[in-house]
């Protein structure tokens, strides 16, 4: 076996290892669950924020959490954002997003928690065995108050291209061997 067969074997065994843990809604490929990076149902917990719960206060409460300051644009929240229970599991749950973003921060009645957004940038997936119960969520007596995109909308690059991109590298590893040997 040359050298170009074996990189191939690798690149493709990892490219299907990585996907081996993807959730699915319906025939959708949604990622994995996002983590959590904070939650609370006291958005002055990490520093005073103000009273209440307008968009000033939640935004302060998440620059606290990642320690920097980010946007949060009002404009782009979603109201009353409905779930679906991943295929086959019922802690995991998953909602498509207005815009890929980095961040997504969730409100559900007072309680709030925040998620970083890595796998699939146009779905919000999350683990709810992983939130506190106040959130109340899976169930049917519950939705989530608003979702809102946190951060800069991101990119998201085609998967032929990242393909591409990886046959390349591979190729260029395997020129490498070969002229070396």
């Amino acid at each position: 076996m040359n050298a170009f067969t074996r990189s191939l074997i690798v690149a493709l065994t990892f490219t299907w290892v990585g996907s081996a843990h993807a959730y699915m809604i319906g025939s959708e490929d949604v990622g994995g669950a996002d983590p959590l990076l904070g939650e609370t149902n006291d958005l002055n917990a990490l520093g005073f924020c103000g009273v209440g719960n307008s968009p000033s206060t939640e935004l302060c409460w998440i620059n606290n959490v990642l320690v920097g300051p980010t946007t949060y644009t009002e404009s782009d929240k979603v109201e009353d954002q409905l779930y679906v229970m991943v295929n086959g599991s019922s802690s995991v749950i998953g909602f498509e997003l207005s815009s890929p973003t980095e961040y997504f921060f969730i409100k559900n009645a007072q309680w709030y928690g925040l998620f970083e957004n890595i796998f699939n940038l146009n779905w919000a997936v999350i683990d709810t065995s992983l939130i506190a119960a106040g959130f109340n969520l899976p169930s049917d007596e519950y939705e989530i108050s608003h979702i809102a995109p946190i951060g800069g909308i991101v990119e998201v690059s085609e998967p032929g291209t990242l393909a591409l991109m990886g046959l390349g590298l591979a190729a260029l590893g395997c020129r490498r061997r070969l002229k070396k040997a």
